[in-house]
Protein backbone atom coordinates (compact mmCIF):
# COMPACT_ATOMS: atom_id res chain seq x y z
CA UNK A 1 0.00 0.00 0.00
CA UNK A 2 3.07 2.22 0.50
CA UNK A 3 3.54 3.04 -3.30
CA UNK A 4 -0.06 3.39 -3.90
CA UNK A 5 -0.22 5.93 -1.05
CA UNK A 6 2.12 7.94 -2.54
CA UNK A 7 0.58 7.48 -6.30
CA UNK A 8 -3.00 8.11 -5.89
CA UNK A 9 -5.26 10.62 -4.69
CA UNK A 10 -9.17 11.40 -4.24
CA UNK A 11 -10.88 12.67 -7.35
CA UNK A 12 -14.11 14.40 -6.10
CA UNK A 13 -16.81 14.90 -8.24
CA UNK A 14 -16.37 18.91 -7.87
CA UNK A 15 -12.56 18.91 -8.29
CA UNK A 16 -11.13 20.27 -11.78
CA UNK A 17 -10.21 17.78 -14.41
CA UNK A 18 -5.92 17.60 -14.24
CA UNK A 19 -3.31 15.62 -15.71
CA UNK A 20 -3.17 12.18 -13.95
CA UNK A 21 -6.91 11.79 -14.14
CA UNK A 22 -7.96 8.18 -14.56
CA UNK A 23 -11.37 7.16 -16.04
CA UNK A 24 -12.96 4.58 -17.41
CA UNK A 25 -13.65 5.50 -21.35
CA UNK A 26 -14.21 4.36 -24.46
CA UNK A 27 -11.11 5.04 -26.96
CA UNK A 28 -12.08 4.76 -30.57
CA UNK A 29 -9.74 4.11 -32.97
CA UNK A 30 -9.64 4.34 -36.65
CA UNK A 31 -7.78 1.25 -38.68
CA UNK A 32 -7.23 -1.15 -41.73
CA UNK A 33 -9.76 -3.74 -41.28
CA UNK A 34 -8.32 -6.79 -38.92
CA UNK A 35 -5.23 -4.09 -37.69
CA UNK A 36 -3.35 -4.99 -34.33
CA UNK A 37 -0.98 -2.87 -32.58
CA UNK A 38 2.52 -3.58 -33.56
CA UNK A 39 4.34 -6.99 -34.09
CA UNK A 40 7.68 -7.08 -33.58
CA UNK A 41 9.01 -3.43 -32.75
CA UNK A 42 9.09 -2.56 -29.13
CA UNK A 43 10.91 -1.12 -26.15
CA UNK A 44 14.42 -2.19 -25.59
CA UNK A 45 13.60 -3.28 -22.16
CA UNK A 46 10.17 -4.57 -23.67
CA UNK A 47 6.57 -5.36 -23.44
CA UNK A 48 4.15 -6.14 -25.09
CA UNK A 49 0.57 -4.76 -24.80
CA UNK A 50 -2.26 -7.43 -25.11
CA UNK A 51 -5.10 -4.82 -25.68
CA UNK A 52 -8.74 -5.82 -25.04
CA UNK A 53 -10.58 -7.76 -27.76
CA UNK A 54 -12.40 -4.48 -29.16
CA UNK A 55 -15.93 -4.27 -30.55
CA UNK A 56 -15.71 -3.35 -34.20
CA UNK A 57 -17.77 -0.69 -36.44
CA UNK A 58 -17.43 -1.37 -40.34
CA UNK A 59 -16.33 1.68 -42.64
CA UNK A 60 -16.19 1.51 -46.60
CA UNK A 61 -12.44 1.34 -48.15
CA UNK A 62 -11.79 -1.30 -45.98
CA UNK A 63 -11.51 0.54 -42.83
CA UNK A 64 -13.25 0.09 -39.27
CA UNK A 65 -13.54 1.86 -35.94
CA UNK A 66 -12.19 -0.14 -33.15
CA UNK A 67 -14.03 0.75 -30.02
CA UNK A 68 -11.75 -0.23 -26.79
CA UNK A 69 -13.84 0.40 -22.96
CA UNK A 70 -10.79 0.58 -20.87
CA UNK A 71 -9.40 2.35 -17.30
CA UNK A 72 -7.33 5.48 -19.30
CA UNK A 73 -4.90 8.17 -17.90
CA UNK A 74 -5.33 12.20 -18.77
CA UNK A 75 -1.81 13.13 -20.41
CA UNK A 76 -3.27 16.83 -21.29
CA UNK A 77 -1.49 19.27 -19.26
CA UNK A 78 -4.01 21.16 -16.62
CA UNK A 79 -3.45 24.27 -18.14
CA UNK A 80 -4.73 23.22 -21.18
CA UNK A 81 -7.65 21.42 -20.10
CA UNK A 82 -8.18 24.84 -18.08
CA UNK A 83 -7.59 27.00 -20.90
CA UNK A 84 -11.47 27.70 -22.34
CA UNK A 85 -12.67 28.50 -18.36
CA UNK A 86 -9.50 30.20 -17.88
CA UNK A 87 -10.63 32.54 -20.65
CA UNK A 88 -13.61 33.02 -19.43
CA UNK A 89 -15.74 31.42 -21.89
CA UNK A 90 -19.32 29.61 -20.65
CA UNK A 91 -19.13 25.49 -19.73
CA UNK A 92 -20.72 24.78 -23.53
CA UNK A 93 -17.55 26.17 -25.07
CA UNK A 94 -15.10 25.26 -23.50
CA UNK A 95 -12.60 22.59 -25.20
CA UNK A 96 -13.95 19.14 -24.90
CA UNK A 97 -10.59 17.54 -26.54
CA UNK A 98 -8.72 15.99 -23.47
CA UNK A 99 -5.64 13.23 -24.47
CA UNK A 100 -5.13 10.34 -22.50
CA UNK A 101 -3.74 6.68 -22.82
CA UNK A 102 -4.79 2.96 -22.06
CA UNK A 103 -4.00 1.71 -19.16
CA UNK A 104 -2.62 -1.83 -19.76
CA UNK A 105 -3.11 -4.00 -16.79
CA UNK A 106 -1.11 -7.00 -16.04
CA UNK A 107 -3.41 -9.96 -16.26
CA UNK A 108 -3.38 -8.42 -20.19
CA UNK A 109 -0.14 -7.63 -20.77
CA UNK A 110 2.15 -10.52 -23.00
CA UNK A 111 5.58 -9.88 -22.55
CA UNK A 112 8.21 -10.07 -25.41
CA UNK A 113 11.28 -12.84 -24.32
CA UNK A 114 10.85 -16.05 -22.27
CA UNK A 115 8.27 -16.59 -19.59
CA UNK A 116 11.47 -16.66 -17.32
CA UNK A 117 12.23 -13.11 -17.77
CA UNK A 118 8.37 -11.96 -17.10
CA UNK A 119 9.50 -9.95 -12.96
CA UNK A 120 12.29 -8.28 -14.60
CA UNK A 121 10.69 -7.12 -17.66
CA UNK A 122 8.14 -5.62 -15.18
CA UNK A 123 10.84 -4.70 -13.15
CA UNK A 124 11.65 -2.52 -16.27
CA UNK A 125 8.29 -0.91 -16.37
CA UNK A 126 8.15 -0.29 -12.52
CA UNK A 127 11.25 1.40 -13.14
CA UNK A 128 9.93 3.30 -15.70
CA UNK A 129 13.08 2.12 -18.02
CA UNK A 130 10.84 2.16 -20.82
CA UNK A 131 10.00 5.48 -23.02
CA UNK A 132 6.61 4.94 -23.95
CA UNK A 133 4.73 3.95 -20.47
CA UNK A 134 3.80 5.31 -17.19
CA UNK A 135 4.36 2.97 -14.28
CA UNK A 136 0.99 2.62 -11.97
CA UNK A 137 1.71 0.66 -8.60
CA UNK A 138 -0.60 -2.20 -7.51
CA UNK A 139 -3.56 -1.57 -4.63
CA UNK A 140 -4.94 -3.92 -2.68
CA UNK A 141 -7.94 -2.30 -1.71
CA UNK A 142 -9.17 0.59 -3.56
CA UNK A 143 -11.21 1.83 -0.81
CA UNK A 144 -8.25 2.88 1.51
CA UNK A 145 -7.46 5.57 -1.69
CA UNK A 146 -11.32 6.78 -1.25
CA UNK A 147 -13.33 5.48 0.94
CA UNK A 148 -16.46 5.63 -1.69
CA UNK A 149 -14.73 3.55 -3.99
CA UNK A 150 -15.83 -0.38 -3.69
CA UNK A 151 -12.73 -2.24 -1.94
CA UNK A 152 -11.69 -3.83 -5.41
CA UNK A 153 -7.80 -4.38 -6.09
CA UNK A 154 -6.05 -2.81 -8.59
CA UNK A 155 -3.17 -4.49 -10.61
CA UNK A 156 0.05 -3.45 -11.42
CA UNK A 157 -0.49 -1.66 -14.54
CA UNK A 158 0.73 0.80 -17.27
CA UNK A 159 -0.03 3.75 -19.29
CA UNK A 160 1.13 3.23 -22.92
CA UNK A 161 1.55 6.39 -24.24
CA UNK A 162 2.03 4.80 -27.79
CA UNK A 163 -2.13 4.55 -27.98
CA UNK A 164 -3.35 8.12 -27.14
CA UNK A 165 -6.49 9.45 -28.21
CA UNK A 166 -8.65 12.44 -27.61
CA UNK A 167 -12.06 12.08 -25.55
CA UNK A 168 -14.94 14.46 -24.13
CA UNK A 169 -14.05 15.99 -20.83
CA UNK A 170 -17.55 15.21 -19.87
CA UNK A 171 -16.78 11.52 -20.02
CA UNK A 172 -13.75 12.06 -17.93
CA UNK A 173 -14.82 14.14 -15.27
CA UNK A 174 -18.36 11.16 -15.49
CA UNK A 175 -16.25 8.30 -15.11
CA UNK A 176 -13.21 9.24 -13.18
CA UNK A 177 -12.36 6.73 -10.67
CA UNK A 178 -8.97 8.31 -8.96
CA UNK A 179 -5.99 10.64 -9.84
CA UNK A 180 -2.45 10.45 -9.65
CA UNK A 181 -0.49 12.40 -6.54
CA UNK A 182 1.81 15.22 -7.68
CA UNK A 183 4.53 13.26 -7.52
CA UNK A 184 3.53 10.42 -10.03
CA UNK A 185 2.26 13.86 -12.17
CA UNK A 186 5.95 14.88 -12.26
CA UNK A 187 7.25 11.42 -13.74
CA UNK A 188 4.28 11.61 -16.22
CA UNK A 189 5.53 14.87 -17.68
CA UNK A 190 9.06 13.54 -17.77
CA UNK A 191 8.04 10.48 -19.45
CA UNK A 192 5.84 12.45 -21.99
CA UNK A 193 8.96 14.02 -22.52
CA UNK A 194 11.14 11.09 -22.96
CA UNK A 195 8.42 9.75 -25.46
CA UNK A 196 8.25 12.96 -27.55
CA UNK A 197 11.57 13.55 -28.35
CA UNK A 198 13.80 10.61 -27.19
CA UNK A 199 12.42 8.05 -29.34
CA UNK A 200 14.48 8.24 -32.13
CA UNK A 201 17.78 8.49 -30.02
CA UNK A 202 19.31 5.30 -29.92
CA UNK A 203 21.49 5.80 -26.53
CA UNK A 204 18.68 6.93 -24.07
CA UNK A 205 21.28 5.87 -21.29
CA UNK A 206 23.51 8.42 -22.38
CA UNK A 207 20.86 11.42 -22.47
CA UNK A 208 19.52 9.83 -19.01
CA UNK A 209 23.43 10.49 -17.90
CA UNK A 210 23.18 13.91 -18.53
CA UNK A 211 19.52 14.34 -16.17
CA UNK A 212 20.68 17.17 -13.61
CA UNK A 213 23.34 18.66 -15.55
CA UNK A 214 24.01 21.90 -17.14
CA UNK A 215 25.43 21.41 -20.57
CA UNK A 216 27.90 23.92 -21.76
CA UNK A 217 29.04 23.08 -25.43
CA UNK A 218 27.52 20.74 -28.04
CA UNK A 219 29.77 20.33 -30.84
CA UNK A 220 28.80 18.87 -34.35
CA UNK A 221 31.14 16.41 -35.27
CA UNK A 222 31.30 14.51 -38.66
CA UNK A 223 27.71 15.33 -40.40
CA UNK A 224 26.95 13.01 -42.87
CA UNK A 225 23.98 13.84 -45.25
CA UNK A 226 21.03 13.55 -42.54
CA UNK A 227 23.12 12.13 -39.87
CA UNK A 228 24.59 14.28 -38.02
CA UNK A 229 26.85 13.35 -34.53
CA UNK A 230 26.72 16.14 -31.78
CA UNK A 231 29.20 15.78 -28.86
CA UNK A 232 27.68 17.26 -25.69
CA UNK A 233 29.68 18.31 -22.40
CA UNK A 234 28.16 18.81 -19.46
CA UNK A 235 29.66 21.45 -16.25
CA UNK A 236 31.26 18.63 -14.63
CA UNK A 237 32.98 17.64 -17.35
CA UNK A 238 30.62 14.80 -18.66
CA UNK A 239 30.90 14.22 -21.96
CA UNK A 240 27.76 12.41 -24.42
CA UNK A 241 28.10 11.94 -28.32
CA UNK A 242 24.94 11.24 -29.64
CA UNK A 243 23.44 10.94 -33.05
CA UNK A 244 20.40 12.97 -34.71
CA UNK A 245 18.77 12.37 -37.73
CA UNK A 246 17.56 15.25 -39.70
CA UNK A 247 13.85 15.05 -41.39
Amino acid sequence: MDAAADAYRPAGPEDDLACGDIAYLTLARTRAVGEAPPGDAYDPVGRVPAYPRPAVVPLAHDREVALDAVFALVVTHSCEIDRQRNLGADEGHWDCRITVAPIVPEPRVRLAGDIAGHEAHWEAIAANAPVASLYLPPVDDLSQIDPVLRPDPWPRAFADLRGLATVSRAMVRSDRLMTLSPACVGLLQRQLARFFTWRDIARHELVESLVGRRIVSALPVNPKGTRLHVAFVADDGTTATLEVTAG
